[in-house]
């Protein structure tokens, strides 16, 4: 069906690699800069083990529990604000813009950024188990999830929705 406009569309869907691609340019435009923090957070929160070669004694590290939510918590945070505040000027992320992609409420328009509890529930959806990552068994279900949450749209018919666009009732749709 690529180039048709399914009901609830207001243009042609965006094809699963730009989805995919924007969100790689957007991973790369807020991760470097998180790289950066997190090393900084691990640096100085942790404390590596110590051994004492001349009593024989090893001092556990420790903080790193601590830098692990610090930097799930700051991450979360991070992810969601980026995603809401893209989504809500102008309903595109920068690699969404890239990539000539929008989204949009299902039965909406082309016009504008989205309404604030769309991108938020999108943002929410999307981003916001990222907030609790940081807790041991849990990080595997985030994970599992959130993988899920991406790939959905890949057998969903016939508006290609994610989870997270399912929770908004928003779709992606090509704009150039």
């Amino acid at each position: 069906m690529p180039g048709q406009i399914p009901p609830g569309a207001p243009a042609p869907l965006a094809e699963w690699w730009q989805r995919l691609v924007a969100r790689l340019i957007d991973g790369v435009i807020v991760g470097i800069p998180f790289l950066i923090l997190n090393g900084l957070i691990v640096a100085i929160v942790v404390t590596p083990p110590h051994i004492d070669l001349e009593n024989g004694t090893v001092t556990e590290g420790s903080g790193v529990l601590l830098a692990a939510l610090l930097v799930a918590v700051l991450s979360g945070l991070v992810m969601v604000g980026y995603e809401f505040l893209m989504l809500r000027m102008r309903g595109q992320t920068v690699g969404k813009l890239a990539l000539g992609i929008k989204v949009v409420p299902v039965g909406g328009t082309l016009d504008g950024g989205l309404p604030v509890d769309v991108a938020g529930k999108r943002a929410g959806v999307m981003w916001g188990p990222q907030l609790v990552r940081w807790v041991p068994v849990v990080e595997y279900v985030v994970g599992i999830f959130s993988l899920l949450n991406v790939l959905w749209h890949l057998w969903d018919k016939p508006l290609r929705q994610a989870l997270h666009d399912k929770a908004a009732k928003t779709v992606v749709v090509k704009v150039r």
